[in-house]
């Protein structure tokens, strides 16, 4: 899936075909010893995050 990550320093990333498990992502960003979160291979302090959005897929035609 792709999401749209983002930070309050106003920064944007776009995550194309990013794997994040939700239960396991929303316990590392409540766990106050972590510090650093994966984001489909994208690490990111987990205090700039300010939203991640799902983004829809683009359909491609054959």
């Amino acid at each position: 899936m792709n999401y749209q990550v983002q930070l309050n320093n106003g920064q944007v990333i776009d995550l194309k075909n990013a794997e994040i498990e939700p239960v396991e992502f929303t316990a590392n960003l409540n766990e106050q010893k972590i510090t650093f979160v994966n984001l489909g291979g994208a690490v990111i302090n987990k205090h700039l995050i300010a939203s991640v959005i799902p983004v829809p897929q683009e359909e491609t035609q054959a």
